[in-house]
């Protein structure tokens, strides 16, 4: 059985904890072009059910409902809104920090050649 030295223990280590971040990256870059769930599917045909009614019973049935209808359907449009500028500032800030995160693993890779290159040309004087 071969002792391996301290250096390459410590470089297998780095290597396996590299292997385990670039598989969260993956999963992290995959789910943010994803297709949305069914969760969100479901909120957006029950959102867009209640203000089709809510503007319909406001044209149809004026004299009962009043402005109401039409006022909740016009809120409920404004927190629609609101919730998609919060969405997408999230999805903003996934997307800077895994932009950053391969910078930072370009930046380690470019590192690691060049000492690569120095300790080969130091091999081969």
């Amino acid at each position: 059985m071969k002792n391996f030295s301290e250096n390459e223990l410590e470089h297998a280590e780095k290597e396996a904890f590299q292997d385990l971040y670039d598989e969260r990256l993956r999963r992290m870059v995959g789910s943010l072009g994803g297709k949305p769930t069914k969760k969100d599917k479901y909120l957006n045909i029950a959102f867009l059910v209640i203000v089709i009614a809510l503007f319909i019973s406001e044209m149809f049935w004026r004299q009962f409902v009043g402005t109401i209808a039409l006022d909740v359907a016009i809120l409920l449009i404004s927190l629609k809104l609101i919730y998609l500028m919060h969405s997408q500032a999230r999805v903003n800030h996934y997307q800077f920090w895994i932009l950053t995160a391969i910078e930072m693993k370009t930046t380690m890779m470019v590192e690691q050649m060049q000492k690569m290159s120095k300790a080969q040309e130091e091999k081969t004087i």
